[in-house]
C-alpha cells in the first residue's frame, strides 16, 4: 500500500489537471447538454486508469461502465457515480465562470467538482494507482457511473435490471453528498424517499381584475393554502391516515449511530445563522433530518409578486409539497392516500399530480460487510461519523432491492461544497484524502 500512497502523492498536479479538464464539459442532463462527450471522456480517463471501458445505451443518456479485475475469487465492490451535474450560469452568484475550473485557497471551484464529478474521479485514480505500481487490486471493481441523476435517476432501474449479472456484486459503495462539517471519514447506510407532488387550485381560468371582481370571486390562493394547510396537524405531523403506520422504531446500531455524531450546531450556525438556532441536539437534529417521514412546502405560484404592485385575482394557483420517507413507506401509495385525503376533506376540486418520486432504503448498521467498512475508512486515528441515511433521495434502492445487495455512501466532498449552487467546489486536502 506504501507505493499507491506515494504514486498517488507524486501525481497529485495531474490529478488536478485531468479533474479540470472533466469539468470543463458541461454535462447538463435536464437540458442534454454535452451528455456524450463527458460520458466519451469518462470512459477514456477510466481506460488510461488501466480499467476496461463500455459505453452501454438506456433509453435516456448513457452509462459508462468499467472493470477492474481483482485475484480470482475476491470480492465485487460496484462503484456508483453519475457524470451529469447541474446547471449553472453566472448569473446565479458565480465568483468564477462554472465551467472554467479555478483554484482559490485550496479549493477547485467548478460545476460539478464536489457533485459528482470530483468524487468519483477520486476513486478512478485510487484504482489507477494499483494498476500504475503492480499492486494487486483486493478485490473487483466495478464502475457504473450514470448520465441522468440530477434529472431523478430515469433509466437507471432499467439499466440495472436488465443488467444484473454484468453488475452482480458483494457490495455497493457510491461517493456522493458531503463530510460531516468535523471533515472525519463519513458513511451513510440509505436515504429517505420522496414523493413530490403538485396541487393546483382552479379560479376563473384567467386573471381578474380585483377591484371589479374582489368580494364576488375569491382567489384560489384561498382554497390552496386551506387544503395544503390540510395535509398538517399543528403539532407538525402529517394528517393524511396511515401516513406513520409503516415506520419502524429505531434499532440499537441506529441509534448508537445517532448518538456519535458529533453536534453541528457551530457549523449549522455559520451557515444558517439565526435558523440554526431551532436545530437542537445533534441526535434530535440528524434522528429528524435522517430518519423520520416529514411534509414540506417547496413554493407557491400563481398571480403577481414581480416588484411593484399589480391587483389581481389569479386565475389559477399552484403548490409544490415534498413528503420525506422513510424505509417501508411507499411513496406510490402515498400518492393514492393524499388524493383521497384532500377529497374527504373537502377538497376534490383540487388538482394532485405526482412529479416525481424515490423510494427509501436501508442497510443495517450492524451488517458484516458494513462493520468492515468502518473499521476500514478511519483516517489519521479518526473515527468515522456513521449516518443512518441521507436525508435526501438517490437512487440506493437500484443496489440493496434489484441487485440485493448491501450499500454504503461514503462521501467525498466537503461540507460546505456548495453542490446545486453557485460557487460549487472541492476541498483539495479533501479531493486528496478521498484519492487515497
Amino acid at each position: 500500500m506504501s507505493a499507491v500512497i506515494a504514486h498517488l502523492r507524486s501525481r497529485r498536479e495531474a490529478h488536478l489537471e485531468q479533474l479540470a479538464a472533466y469539468l470543463r464539459l458541461p454535462s447538463i442532463s435536464t437540458l442534454n447538454l454535452g451528455l456524450k462527450e463527458a460520458a466519451d471522456h469518462l470512459a477514456g480517463l477510466m481506460r488510461e486508469a488501466g480499467v476496461e471501458a463500455r459505453i452501454l445505451p438506456t433509453k435516456g443518456h448513457p452509462v459508462v461502465y468499467g472493470e477492474a479485475g481483482g485475484p480470482a475469487g475476491a470480492p465485487v465492490l460496484l462503484v456508483y457515480g453519475h457524470y451529469d451535474v447541474q446547471p449553472a450560469e453566472m448569473a446565479e452568484g458565480w465568483a468564477s465562470p462554472p465551467f472554467e475550473p479555478q483554484v482559490r485557497e485550496g479549493r477547485l471551484y467548478a460545476r460539478g467538482a464536489g457533485d459528482n464529478k470530483g468524487q468519483h474521479f477520486a476513486q478512478l485514480k485510487a484504482v489507477e494507482a494499483f494498476k500504475a505500481t503492480g499492486t494487486p487490486l483486493p478485490v473487483t471493481v466495478k464502475f457504473l457511473i450514470e448520465g441522468e441523476e440530477e434529472m431523478g435517476s430515469t433509466h437507471l432501474r432499467e439499466f440495472v435490471v436488465a443488467n444484473r449479472d454484468l453488475l452482480k456484486a458483494d457490495i455497493a459503495c457510491s461517493s456522493d453528498g458531503s463530510l460531516h462539517p468535523s471533515r472525519r471519514p463519513t458513511l451513510a447506510l440509505g436515504c429517505r424517499g420522496l414523493l413530490y407532488v403538485e396541487l393546483i387550485a382552479q379560479g376563473a381560468g384567467k386573471d381578474l381584475h380585483s377591484g371589479s371582481y374582489g368580494g364576488a370571486v375569491e382567489s384560489p390562493f384561498w382554497r390552496l393554502m386551506r387544503a395544503v394547510q390540510a395535509l398538517r396537524g399543528p403539532d407538525g405531523r402529517v394528517r393524511v391516515p396511515g401516513f406513520y403506520g409503516a415506520v419502524r422504531p429505531l434499532g440499537r446500531a441506529d441509534r448508537e449511530a445517532l448518538a456519535g455524531i458529533p453536534d453541528p450546531a457551530s457549523e449549522l450556525r455559520a451557515a444558517l445563522g439565526e435558523g440554526a438556532e431551532r436545530i437542537g441536539e445533534a441526535a434530535t437534529f440528524y434522528a429528524r433530518t435522517q430518519t423520520e417521514p416529514n411534509l414540506n412546502i417547496c413554493g407557491f405560484q400563481g398571480g403577481y409578486s414581480g416588484e411593484g404592485m399589480k391587483t389581481v385575482i389569479p386565475g389559477a394557483v399552484r403548490a409544490k409539497v415534498d413528503f420525506r420517507l422513510v424505509v417501508d413507506q411507499d411513496p406510490h401509495k402515498l400518492f393514492e392516500d393524499v388524493r383521497a385525503f384532500l377529497a374527504r376533506e373537502g377538497f376534490g376540486d383540487i388538482e394532485v399530480r405526482k412529479l416525481a418520486t424515490f423510494e427509501p432504503s436501508k442497510t443495517p448498521a450492524d451488517h458484516p460487510l458494513i462493520q468492515k467498512v468502518i473499521r476500514a475508512i478511519g483516517w489519521e486515528g479518526q473515527k468515522p461519523v456513521v449516518y443512518p441515511n441521507f436525508g435526501g433521495s438517490v437512487p440506493d434502492t437500484v443496489f440493496t432491492k434489484d441487485l440485493g445487495v448491501p450499500s454504503v455512501w461514503l462521501p467525498l466532498a466537503n461540507a460546505d461544497s456548495n453542490s446545486h449552487a453557485p460557487d460549487e467546489n472541492l476541498r483539495l486536502d479533501v479531493f486528496h484524502m478521498g484519492c487515497e
